[in-house]
């Protein structure tokens, strides 16, 4: 049986997707580490009373742990209000062949096997279809559909590709 819901995308849902996206990659890690270590040598600056150093290494971390994620914000909200199919409601349903994405008379297929990964994030589940493409799918979007959503995804991606963990 097809499961369908519509999705508005939202700047919080495409933020919380790029948080998602950008921290479970190497150069995300590493700029999280970057400002956790920045900070670290400016409370051993602050220690050692060396407030010029201090004032350096407080700016390195501020930019690695506030900045960062802020203008990510920033590009997120920028992202869903330029982008015209962001405007308007997608439709999406699951059948046994694939997903269907529809937005009034456009309508786009994409077969299960094309789903390289599904992970699940505290307020969408993620299907990736490459490197660089993904369906966000809002869990309130989904309401009542989410565990029968859950169960297609879970019948018809490989196990070892979902990441899915099944807080509502």
């Amino acid at each position: 049986m097809p499961v369908k819901f519509n999705v508005k995308m939202t700047a919080e849902y495409m933020y919380d997707f790029m948080l998602y996206h950008n921290y479970t990659h190497m150069s995300g890690l590493m700029t999280a580490i970057a400002g956790v270590l920045s900070f670290a040598v400016f409370i051993q600056k602050l220690m050692d009373g060396e407030m010029q150093a201090c004032a350096v290494w407080f700016m390195c971390a501020v930019l690695f742990l506030v900045i960062s994620p802020s203008s990510m914000k920033a590009k997120a909200k920028s992202q869903v209000n330029n982008t015209e199919m962001f405007q308007k409601p997608l439709e999406y349903e699951f059948t046994e062949e694939g997903i269907l994405v529809s937005q009034e008379d456009a309508k786009a297929e994409t077969k299960w096997d094309e789903v390289t990964k599904a992970v699940s994030t505290q307020k969408s589940v993620i299907l990736y279809l490459g490197r660089v493409r993904a369906l966000i799918l809002p869990k309130a979007s989904m309401g009542d559909q989410y565990e029968e959503a859950l169960k297609m995804i879970h019948t018809h991606i490989p196990p070892n590709k979902v990441k899915i963990r099944h807080i509502h």
